[in-house]
């Protein structure tokens, strides 16, 4: 445990309360009683209501994992309209609250533009002290829906810069969340308190009815405190993050992640015909991919595939006389497992599923969610059974990846289950009838509820297939909440077009899931989507890319987490091969030391505008390896001298990449000088790291 850290809750009863800041709502009592298990157990006088408390903790990590219980003990009903699953005051306390003292790391995110973070002084976020009555200022980070990080990540630090001590507060609800930040107390005499739920009205509608004798349980949230600032926090998370895969099951074989291709960004952009595919596959298997995976377009009657979305016909007409299986046979001979793109939850308004079967689409008063596309109800066996076939047969043809994509949210909430439907195995305890539908529930509960069946359904699958990978994706990064990705093996982190901005993305996505999970594209030779009906390229295309800068680029983004490949990599020249699987060789090399790596930031944080020379770090602190990639974004400079002293007391370069003209990177005593000759040059360097001085000052690998 750590300070400040006491069972505590915010809970506002039968809309008593309903103010827009949580400061003045905490109970003061001890518990009544620690139970066998650890949880604390409060009753609120008066008021038939008793509140549990259950707090998770990992062996050699300061992260407390918590849920809350509300119990009605009364005669009458309750109404919940805000429940805290982890609710923590008195951060601050014992020193002046200044203006300057406090600093709120967050992060935007949206579709194109994940994982941007800020860091910005509490004053400045509206924190301030008032007068004498109690100050009531907040600054409140939210989601709705299911695209549960379409707007910020659910991961907020509160850093003490006086102290040097920072509070880490995570969401791990599928879909809306709040984490609120309160000044609480009077005049000089006032501290910190955090809020962080699902379970709130005001956010998107959610509460609770209880009879006599029913409970409700939060979603899950974290609390972590580290000595030190925001990277020092990162690392702390990236330690839990794999310790709950761990929990869930969905560790690598061996702890590695595979070496994906991709066909879809700036490639065959969901266009895949047997012709276009079989260079792709020779071209993958040559650079070194383990997996081949056909993204959307494979199915559906006419090359509008989006209209029989959610039927999953295979479009056999476009893969030759061996049709599909044939693709994933060559894609096998070529020593490779192949995958394909799912979206499992959505269909087109105009599929057979939809127009046959109404009671299994997810509404909203009574109404179709989603107009065009619209959602299938996980709660109902129905869908379950559908989908489970859809897998068996791609896993009978040997499909053992599935990216499983999610292009659009449910919004905030959902009608109840059709009662004509059979509830979902998810909803039936194992020795006792299906639970009935509450007959008063908020939308937002029921979704919650729906977001369960979901996670409980891919874990299903997961269990029937042990070697069947699953990646999660929803428009690149709009469903990462970490309560959804540890039901998945990895998470694709954007569907950013554009390479030049991807090191921003991934830099910052590693603070919300460790780099073994984090799916980069990494796209050479990238044909834009406005192209995507001409897939030939003129020689042009090809010459474009000779100098290889723009391509080792991509690569470098690709080898700081789980590569991705893409791109019209059957374009390359030789050129071009021999830097592509050179990184896909270091890839392999090195996924172990990632695998057991923090992310660091040598020089900050950056967003997808800064300029100059940008860089982000892997360290190993058990390996004594640091894997560290530089960008070059523009033309204001060519050098860049970086402090490492912070990692460690001696260092040696052990490999530049890529071997180019101007590019290299040395060593003097824990300074390093990387040298990016011009635009959109990236070097990935691998160093070694020690507490003794045995690197030798003034070593140099640079390229030709």
């Amino acid at each position: 445990m750590f300070p400040e850290y006491r069972p505590s809750y915010y809970i506002d009863l039968n809309a008593e309360n309903s103010n827009t800041y949580h400061s003045e709502n905490r109970n003061e009592s001890e518990p009544v009683f620690v139970s066998d298990d650890g949880d604390a157990v409060f009753d609120i006088p008066g008021r038939g209501v008793s509140v549990r408390i259950s707090a998770e903790n990992f062996s050699g990590i300061s992260t407390v994992k918590q849920r809350t219980t509300v119990a009605n003990k009364g005669a009458g009903p309750v109404v919940v309209d805000a429940l805290s699953a982890i609710y923590l005051c008195g951060i601050g306390a014992g020193l002046p609250v200044t203006d300057d003292r406090f600093v709120i790391h967050y992060a935007h995110t949206a579709w194109q533009g994940e994982a941007q973070w800020r860091h910005k002084a509490a004053a400045d976020m509206g924190l301030y002290k008032t007068f004498n009555h109690g100050s009531h200022t907040n600054v409140s980070f939210s989601s709705t829906g299911t695209w549960t990080t379409s707007r910020y990540l659910p991961v907020v630090m509160i850093e003490d810069t006086v102290l040097r001590k920072t509070w880490v507060f995570t969401s791990e609800s599928g879909s809306g969340w709040t984490i609120d930040i309160s000044l609480r107390g009077e005049g000089e005499n006032v501290t910190l308190a955090v809020f962080v739920s699902a379970e709130y009205e005001t956010n998107d509608g959610w509460y609770v009815k209880l009879e006599p004798g029913e409970s409700y349980t939060t979603c899950a949230a974290t609390c972590s405190y580290v000595e030190g600032g925001f990277e020092e926090a990162a690392g702390e998370l990236t330690k839990y993050y794999r310790e709950a895969f761990r929990a869930c099951g969905t560790d690598f074989k061996n702890g590695f992640p595979p070496l994906c291709f991709n066909d879809y960004m700036n490639c065959i952009w969901a266009l895949p015909t047997r012709e276009k595919s079989l260079p792709l596959i020779d071209a993958a298997a040559e650079a070194g991919a383990e997996y081949y995976v056909m993204d959307a377009g494979w199915f559906g009657n006419s090359r509008d595939w989006s209209a029989s979305l959610g039927d999953w016909e295979i479009n056999e007409e476009l893969f030759g006389e061996e049709g599909l299986a044939g693709i994933f046979r060559y894609v096998e001979s070529k020593g490779m497992k192949p995958g394909i793109w799912l979206e499992i939850e959505s269909a087109s308004a105009r599929s057979e599923f939809a127009k046959n079967h109404p009671e299994l689409v997810l509404k909203r008063h009574g109404m179709n969610i989603g107009g065009d596309t619209v959602f299938a109800d996980f709660r109902t066996k129905e869908v379950w059974d559908r989908t489970g076939a859809v897998i068996d047969k791609l896993y009978s043809m040997g499909v053992r990846f599935i990216k499983n994509d999610y292009n659009r949210t449910s919004g905030i909430g959902i009608d109840p289950r059709d009662p004509a439907s059979e509830p979902a195995p998810a909803l039936c305890s194992e020795d006792s009838d299906c639970v009935e539908e509450k007959p008063e529930r908020s939308l937002a509960e029921n979704l919650a509820e729906y977001v369960k069946c979901f996670r409980a359904f891919i874990d299903s699958v997961r269990e029937k297939y042990p070697d069947l990978i699953i990646e999660n994706c929803g428009s690149g990064a709009m469903r990462s909440d970490m309560g959804t990705l540890a039901h998945f093996h990895l998470q694709s982190v954007s569907d950013q077009e554009d390479f030049r901005m991807m090191p921003s993305i991934v830099s910052g996505s590693e603070v919300a899931m460790p780099p073994e999970r984090c799916g980069i594209w990494a796209y050479p030779y990238p044909s834009p989507i406005y192209d995507r009906m001409t897939f030939e390229r003129p020689a042009s295309f090809t010459e474009r890319y000779a100098d290889g800068r723009e391509i080792a680029y991509n690569m470098v983004t690709g080898l700081m987490g789980l590569m991705y490949l893409s791109g019209r990599i059957d374009r390359a020249d030789e050129n071009g091969k021999k830097l592509i699987k050179e990184a896909c060789a270091i890839y392999k090399k090195n996924r172990a030391v990632a695998a057991d790596s923090v992310p660091v930031y040598p020089a900050g944080t950056f967003d997808m505008t800064k300029k100059g020379i940008v860089t982000f770090g892997l360290l190993s602190r058990e390996r004594g390896k640091l894997l560290l990639a530089c960008w070059r974004q523009d033309e204001t400079e060519n050098n860049l001298r970086l402090d490492l002293s912070k990692y460690g007391d001696t260092f040696s370069v052990d490999l530049v990449y890529p071997k180019l003209a101007g590019i290299g990177a040395a060593i003097e005593g824990t300074t390093l000088n990387v040298s990016l000759p011009g635009p959109c040059s990236a070097a990935y360097i691998e160093l070694s790291v020690s507490e003794k001085d045995e690197a030798m000052d003034g070593e140099e690998r640079n390229g030709d």
